[in-house]
């Protein structure tokens, strides 16, 4: 299925609702017009990228002015994103690029995540891995072949690594299926997400393709990414131990991706309505329906 509606994407993070962390968020949230209001209530201020600063390729009208109000208001800023397809070195050009100024050590990405977890495996395996030539994982540090339905190497990797869905058709997911039904293996997920927001449509995302993968074949994925708590971990590791989480908040626009992850880490979470995958459904609707409440609403940042 390609370009989904928001009403599909949300019933589809409902009917996987059980595979994500276990957290029961019912409550009331706060409305608010945007950041400033809510400044002085945190010292941190963690943003999702797709919906929040920018949409596709487009940024968001006052997301740039908004962080350098914080900056400016002494708040360290943070960019936590499930998008696996940039290589890691390629970030912060990327970032600028949409008009926003981040270091390397303000952007944590799935990708970045799912690299550091990578000496849990054998380090002489080879990885069967769904990327473009031109995103290549040579930062990875492991033997990878790409998948591509010309060639035959993929099929007798030693794992999988679902990392884009950018060169995931129809056919490629079935031959990925077909050949873990054959031999099942390891299959990583570097983008938990089911489907992100784009100018004009919705992208499925390499998280929907697992989620098939486990519905199809009972397999049990492994992922790297918000919800999880492996990347929330890599952005506490920067912030000292002490720290008190409840001082940083998560800003998204997913309910069971954002808002879940940040509140199962122990942070404060706003939800952003106006750009992203609810930005026509009825928040309140979705918030009494999913069981997870943030604790504040606006509609942008």
């Amino acid at each position: 299925m390609q370009n989904p509606d928001s009403n599909w994407v949300f019933q589809r993070y409902q009917e996987i609702r059980g595979r994500l962390p276990k957290l029961d968020l019912q409550g009331k949230f706060k409305l608010a017009d945007g950041l400033s209001d809510l400044a002085s209530n945190f010292d941190v201020f963690v943003f999702d990228s797709f919906g929040v600063l920018n949409v596709g390729d487009a940024p968001i009208d006052g997301a740039a002015v908004c962080l350098e109000y914080l900056r400016k208001e002494g708040k360290q800023v943070f960019v936590l994103t499930n998008a696996a397809t940039t290589p890691i070195k390629d970030l912060t050009s990327k970032y600028a690029k949409l008009g926003f100024e981040f270091s390397a050590s303000e952007i944590i990405s799935s990708r970045q995540v799912l690299a550091a977890n990578l000496s849990a495996y054998p380090s002489h395996w080879t990885w069967a891995i769904t990327l473009a030539d031109h995103h290549l994982p040579g930062e990875l540090g492991v033997p990878f072949e790409l998948i591509n339905l010309r060639k035959r190497e993929w099929r007798s990797c030693d794992g999988f690594i679902l990392m884009s869905s950018r060169t995931i058709d129809d056919a490629v997911f079935a031959a990925i299926r077909d050949e873990l039904h054959r031999h099942a293996r390891p299959v990583l997920i570097g983008n938990p997400d089911l489907a992100s927001p784009w100018e004009s449509a919705f992208n499925i995302e390499p998280g929907e393709y697992a989620h098939r993968l486990t519905d199809q074949l009972g397999l049990e994925p492994i992922f790297f990414g918000k919800p999880y708590a492996n990347a929330f971990d890599a952005l506490f590791s920067r912030l000292p131990v002490e720290f008190n989480r409840k001082r940083a908040v998560m800003i998204g626009d997913t309910l069971h991706t954002d808002i879940l992850g940040g509140a199962a880490a122990g942070m404060s979470t706003i939800l952003v309505t106006g750009h992203g995958v609810l930005k026509s459904l009825d928040i309140t609707d979705c918030i009494k329906a999913s069981g997870i409440c943030p604790d504040y609403v606006i509609p942008s940042i």
